[in-house]
């Protein structure tokens, strides 16, 4: 019997994809991480417009001033797509998601890689 993958990284899915198709390769996504975790890049919005999306799966990148700063997205982002006002999707357009950069200077200290 086989070994089972525990984690598996895809680096912006949506590169030649038709837009139309992303709701096909999120629903793929989405099943995939029944079964192992699932990290994926992407500056698509079209992969992010989708209501059903937590605030709390997203996991932004901000580059400021030559530190790249990683988070959850800001608070105005999360109460928008948990309130269904936005997508996560329609924010990104709207360059209007951002990440809680109060949250990352709390957790600075901690270990990117636990062994």
């Amino acid at each position: 019997m086989g070994r089972r993958v525990r984690v598996v990284g895809i680096e912006e899915p949506e590169t030649a994809l038709h837009p139309g198709a992303a709701a096909i390769l999120r629903s793929a996504l989405l099943e995939a991480s029944r079964h192992t975790q699932v990290i994926v890049t992407s500056h698509s919005p079209d992969l992010l417009d989708d209501k059903d999306i937590e605030p709390e799966s997203i996991i932004s990148v901000t580059s400021r001033e030559g530190e790249t700063i990683l988070g959850p997205v800001d608070e105005a982002s999360r109460t928008s797509i948990r309130d269904h006002l936005f997508t996560a999707g329609e924010l990104l357009r709207l360059n209007q998601i951002s990440t809680d950069e109060e949250e990352h200077k709390n957790s600075v200290d901690q270990k990117l890689f636990a062994f």
